[in-house]
């Protein structure tokens, strides 16, 4: 599955299940790259992904672009440098348990804090 294959299964779990599954979307993404060689995942985040219709999601590809190339030693997509993707009028979590939103704060990878994005580190598997 490539990042923009992604995008279009998070639009479909929003539109038909709500954002968790989404959220568990992703997770299958990380547990998918982490199993491929450096040529297929370079393939899995080179195209920009279409929008998911949310500006968070649309973000979090971007962070999620941004923080597999780093931990893996590829260069970061060019799409998921772009300052719009990013939420930038207020933080987004991506649980909806707000004692957890602390440890959020706290745990999420810079790529996606740094976009307004935050989530559990479970939820990108074990990357």
């Amino acid at each position: 599955m490539t990042i923009d294959e992604l995008a279009e299964a998070i639009t479909e779990a929003l539109d038909r299940y709500g954002w968790p599954e989404a959220v568990r979307g992703v997770k299958q993404f990380c547990i998918d790259f982490e199993n491929a060689d450096d040529c297929v995942r370079r393939e899995m985040l080179n195209a920009e992904p279409r929008s998911t219709g949310s500006r968070a999601f649309d973000a979090m590809l971007a962070g999620l672009a941004e923080h597999l190339a780093f931990h893996h030693g590829l260069r970061v997509p060019r799409w998921a440098l772009d300052p719009r993707r990013s939420v930038d009028d207020e933080w987004w979590f991506a649980t909806d348990t707000p004692t957890l939103r602390p440890l959020c704060v706290v745990d999420t990878p810079a790529a996606f804090s740094g976009r307004g994005v935050f989530l559990p580190r479970s939820a990108l598997a074990n990357v």
